[in-house]
């Protein structure tokens, strides 16, 4: 077979050779579809499923909503944790309970309230001494980092009145945030 013979069967059935190069080069253009953007997009979606599936059965769910729903969850708590504006005497007295349950003196307490505006809460600074035992100091100490509250201990200082006696000053500065009413 030569090529004038070969040149007039495909001029003789035009339509059949034009139908069949189109077949191929869309055979060509879905084979290169399916291996370069199909197959590494389902090994992607893959190991995700399996990775999920892995977090599930150790009792860890991170799809969407369970990081949604713990978000909720978390932002609950913080919002919580707020002390409401009436309820500041009750905290203060909460100060003098806890020291108490320590066996140390709480001496003065001063506070300055300062309006954070981004948020409309209160920030009240709380300045207050405590003398006794350093061991009730240190108890003290942390009783003060596990309230439930907003609170943050800001600065801590310690001095000994005395060089014979086991007492020791604690200078506390605490920041409170309350919940005004409005928000």
């Amino acid at each position: 077979m030569n090529y004038a013979m070969l040149r007039e069967i495909v001029m003789a059935r035009r339509k059949s050779f034009g139908l069949l190069v189109f077949l191929v080069l869309a055979d060509l253009a879905l084979v290169l579809f399916v291996s370069l953007w199909q197959q590494p997009a389902l090994e992607r979606t893959q190991s995700d499923w399996f990775a999920k599936r892995d977090a599930v059965a150790h009792g860890v769910d991170r799809s969407v909503t369970a990081r949604y729903r713990e978000g909720e969850r978390d932002l609950d708590l913080f919002q919580k944790r707020f002390i409401a504006k009436r309820d500041f005497a009750g905290f203060l007295s909460e100060l003098f309970a806890i020291a108490g349950t320590n066996s140390l003196v709480l001496k003065g307490i001063t506070y300055k309230p300062t309006l954070v505006k981004e948020t409309g809460l209160l920030s009240y600074g709380i300045n207050f001494n405590v003398t006794g035992k350093y061991a009730g100091v240190k108890s003290f100490l942390a009783d003060l980092a596990r309230l439930p509250k907003m609170v943050t201990l800001d600065s801590v200082s310690l001095a000994s009145s005395s060089p014979i006696e086991e007492s020791v000053d604690l200078k506390v500065q605490l920041t409170v945030f309350l919940k005004t009413e409005g928000a």
